[in-house]
């Protein structure tokens, strides 16, 4: 996605965190061997219906 940043930081996704609009997370793909990097478009607490790729929560940015 142009003009989005990747944090060094960037958190990796976990239950029961409060996601603010625009926060990133990293989900593991053991498949593709690498991290899908993650940004929120809708504020939430995280629950297993809410992860990624969840397209009404988050927006995939990138694999690191």
């Amino acid at each position: 996605m142009p003009g989005a940043i990747i944090s060094n930081a960037t958190r990796i996704w976990e239950l029961n965190v409060y996601w603010t609009l625009h926060s990133q997370c990293g989900v593991w793909d053991p498949k593709g061997r690498g991290v899908d990097i993650w940004e929120c478009i809708r504020p939430h607490d995280s629950t297993s219906t809410t992860q990624p790729p969840n397209p009404m929560y988050w927006r995939y940015i990138a694999r690191r």
